[in-house]
């Protein structure tokens, strides 16, 4: 099942808004806020086309609401709910960048309304699609936008268990606005996409021994970012116990990073050691992290016999489904 963090984050983005005043308003708040929920308790894959057509309908409705009331704010938030559904869940990055340019357009001659969430939203789609170009032309356009602004912002977190940022700035300048930072994150996340060639990296495990990703080719193998005490990665460990005894005499490998601060591991009792991971255990790559984009949340890549992408960010029967599927078992 997809790791919806991105999807709840952009949420809090999109959430950002003046308070609609009216029996209008508040209705499109109410269905607004009842989609977010259901979107929230679903992930993607194994649900019918009865369920998905209902969560569609709502959100067409949503954005029927939006452009009838002629609100430009409530338009974007529609258009970014619906892109989510298509392009988080569904893998229909095409659609969802239509629906994110046609709501742009309509927004544009409205000049009260800061459309940058819409940039945002596009870069992030295309992306998860792997199209570095497309992203780098979004960032480009949003640049030369009248919506674009340069003041610099305070950001903090990301550092470790219960800090929960998930953003930070690629790089650091006086020139940088919040937006144009998720998409310069986003700009490098397109060249991990499905498909693209993991980084070919030296790394050192727990226990010193030097070893190369290009040494794993020919297995398939599942590259884990993860800090102690974050629920996804303890609730996933179970599950990536009983598939490294199921399919490593298969071909099936693992990769676990750890992305915690020193700072941070200092203040556990225990070491890495003790966790008793299977695999490869990795206690630091700093360098690999801000490569792929991976900052202060977890981020896990299933890799195939050559080294390349098979997706990101799969837990639950997903990934036990895309293991099996890449072993040919």
């Amino acid at each position: 099942m997809r790791n919806l963090m991105l999807i709840l984050f952009m949420a809090v983005l999109v959430s950002s808004r003046p308070v609609v005043l009216g029996a209008e308003g508040a209705a499109f708040d109410a269905k607004y806020n009842a989609v977010l929920s259901r979107l929230q308790s679903m992930g993607h894959g194994y649900y019918s086309e009865r369920e998905w057509s209902e969560v569609e309908d709502s959100v067409n409705e949503l954005m029927a609401d939006a452009a009838r009331q002629k609100d430009g704010d409530a338009i974007m938030r529609a258009a970014i709910i619906k892109a989510m559904v298509l392009s988080d869940m569904r893998r229909l990055h095409e659609e969802a960048v239509q629906v994110l340019r046609n709501a742009r357009a309509t927004v544009e001659p409205m000049p009260a309304v800061d459309a940058s969430r819409l940039f945002v939203k596009e870069a992030e789609v295309q992306a998860a699609a792997g199209n570095a170009p497309a992203v780098q032309r979004i960032i480009n356009e949003y640049k030369a936008s009248r919506h674009y602004d340069p003041r610099p912002y305070a950001w903090s977190g990301g550092s470790g268990p219960g800090d929960p940022l998930v953003l930070t700035r690629p790089s650091t300048t006086d020139t940088e606005s919040l937006p144009l930072s998720i998409m310069e994150a986003a700009l490098t996340r397109a060249s991990s996409a499905p498909g693209i060639a993991f980084p070919d990296t030296i790394l050192t495990d727990i226990h010193g021994r030097q070893f190369v990703m290009s040494s794993l080719r020919g297995r398939i193998v599942l590259v884990d970012f993860f800090a102690r005490g974050w629920r996804s990665w303890e609730d996933d460990r179970a599950q990536q116990q009983d598939l490294w005894n199921r399919f490593n005499p298969h071909g099936f490998e693992m990769v676990s990073i750890n992305l915690e601060s020193p700072s941070v591991a200092a203040r556990h009792a225990q070491g890495l050691e003790s966790l008793r991971l299977p695999g490869w255990v990795v206690a630091s790559a700093p360098e690999l992290s801000k490569s792929l984009g991976v900052f202060g949340d977890r981020a896990t890549f299933l890799l195939d016999r050559e080294g390349n992408v098979i997706a990101r960010n799969l837990r639950g029967q997903d990934l036990a489904f895309a293991v099996r599927n890449a072993l040919g078992r």
